[in-house]
């Protein structure tokens, strides 16, 4: 795919990093979708009584977040439970990379560090178990290019 061209997700990379910190595990042969909530600064209401209408001033600080969409897969150290899972009960953030076209040198990156916000495993009959986590961004979201 061309920089700059429109196109399916089909090469989206998500890395987080493991439950040991400081290694990137690629999850990307489990992951179904990825979403970020790129939200800039926060709105403070500033309005004041006889105003017309609400007034907003910027908070300057960022808010952040993303999902996945997962197969459920233990495989030691690179699976996306084992990943996921060991980020539960961290006590320090997790570093992350989302490649919305795939890691090409030049193509988007977006990285930073994150914090497991919510984990759910959905198990149903006659279909494959899924795992679907939230994250909420550490610290302001970099926006950059693939290297």
């Amino acid at each position: 795919m061309a920089k700059g061209t429109v196109g399916a997700g089909v090469d989206t990379s998500l890395s987080l990093d493991d439950a040991g910190g400081g290694t990137l595990r690629i999850v990307q042969a489990d992951t179904t979708k990825v979403a970020i909530n790129t939200k800039g600064h926060g709105l403070v209401d500033v309005t004041a009584m006889g105003d017309a209408g609400h007034s907003y001033a910027s908070d300057e600080l960022e808010d952040c977040s993303f999902t996945a969409e997962l197969w459920f897969n233990d495989v030691a150290t690179t699976g996306s439970w084992t990943v996921v899972d060991g980020l539960r009960t961290a006590t320090e953030t997790a570093s992350f990379e989302i490649h919305p076209f795939g890691d090409t040198v030049g193509y988007p990156e977006l990285t930073g560090e994150c914090w497991l916000e919510d984990c759910n495993v959905d198990m149903t009959v006659a279909d494959i178990v899924k795992l679907s986590a939230s994250f909420k961004v550490h610290g302001a979201l970099t926006v950059g290019t693939a290297a």
